[in-house]
């Protein structure tokens, strides 16, 4: 059922496209603040590199249930959970109805719509039924039509169509790519017991973080993220005298990006040092959108894949349940 639901990304986006001008918020901002946790926090991390690099307005993203003080009268706040009942995200959305701020929830229902109900908040609703993580294209894309109606041009609507069609003829490339990796992080990884590390370029960190997620959620495996050019001035040192030396590495890499490549390829030669095995990843589109969007896939494709060869449940997250079981208590709610 997982991997049915990746694959049917491209009709979730076109789907989501015939809402496009639906919604929308009159007024003008000074910047957009994200509120999400989990898959629907990344929704936040993506439109934020999209917002760096064509975006109007800087995109904060706020994984908590805390908010900044610097919002005012003139801060949009976007708040997602894709259930609409993740306890933190719900404490953020009454703390920010609390102090007058103009919020926009987007989930598939539960307390969260209510809660907008209850204080005259924009809703914006999605289709529910599916694992959170699986639901990106929902989240996100429902995200780009409301800022692109009210003005606040991130993703346009021609954009966001292109990025379906190219979708959903990657498709079964991706799938390829998708199997090969499932196999590598088995064999390299997984059986050597190996620690797994996403390494990868600016501004490709929010798909590394992804791919991470995935890998914990679908694959149940610990994973370390490490980031050029920042990595150059930190987490390199690790590797002069580190007690772990047998790690697996997964390089995603954007092939047009020259100084991405040149980065990695340096991380390359670090890592080459260690006991270490190494596949990069290239990624294909012709826009940072597409590029995230055929990542996402092959993250979600990959990691349910390796799931199920490890025999493992891709969907069961024990843990986050069991932590979900807790926050009452935590949070004293």
């Amino acid at each position: 059922m997982l991997l049915k639901a990746y694959i049917s990304w491209p009709e979730m986006i076109k789907n989501t496209l015939e809402k496009w001008g639906v919604y929308r918020v009159d007024g003008t901002f000074d910047e957009v603040v994200v509120v999400g946790m989990g898959g629907s926090g990344v929704v936040g991390d993506y439109l934020q590199v999209l917002s760096f690099e064509r975006g109007s307005l800087p995109v904060y993203v706020i994984k908590s249930h805390m908010l900044p003080r610097f919002l005012d009268s003139h801060s949009l706040v976007l708040v997602i959970s894709y259930s609409g009942n993740t306890l933190e995200t719900l404490i953020a959305f009454k703390k920010a109805t609390e102090r007058g701020l103009r919020v926009v929830a987007i989930s598939s229902g539960g307390l969260l719509e209510e809660e907008a109900r209850k204080s005259g908040a924009l809703h914006v609703k999605i289709p529910w039924g599916l694992a959170p993580r699986v639901s990106l294209p929902l989240m996100l894309y429902s995200a780009f039509g409301l800022l692109d109606t009210s003005g606040i041009g991130i993703v346009s609507r021609s954009e966001a169509e292109k990025s379906a069609i190219f979708l959903d003829k990657s498709m079964e490339l991706a799938l390829n790519v998708s199997r090969r990796l499932a196999e590598w992080l088995y064999s390299e990884c997984v059986l050597q017991r190996r620690l797994v590390v996403v390494a990868t370029h600016i501004p490709l960190d929010v798909l590394s973080l992804r791919f991470k997620n995935e890998l914990n959620e679908n694959s149940k495996l610990q994973v370390k993220v490490e980031v050029a050019p920042e990595w150059m001035h930190n987490d390199i040192v690790g590797y002069e005298a580190p007690v772990i030396r047998d790690v697996c590495v997964l390089e995603i890499v954007d092939p047009v990006n020259n100084i991405g490549v040149k980065l990695m390829d340096f991380m390359r030669s670090i890592y080459s040092e260690l006991a270490t095995s190494n596949y990069r990843l290239e990624l294909r589109g012709e826009n940072t959108l597409e590029k995230l969007m055929y990542g996402s896939l092959v993250a979600g494709l990959s990691s349910t894949l390796l799931g199920e060869m490890r025999g493992l449940d891709p969907l069961t997250t024990r843990s986050i349940q069991l932590y979900k079981s807790r926050v009452p208590e935590i949070f004293q709610v």
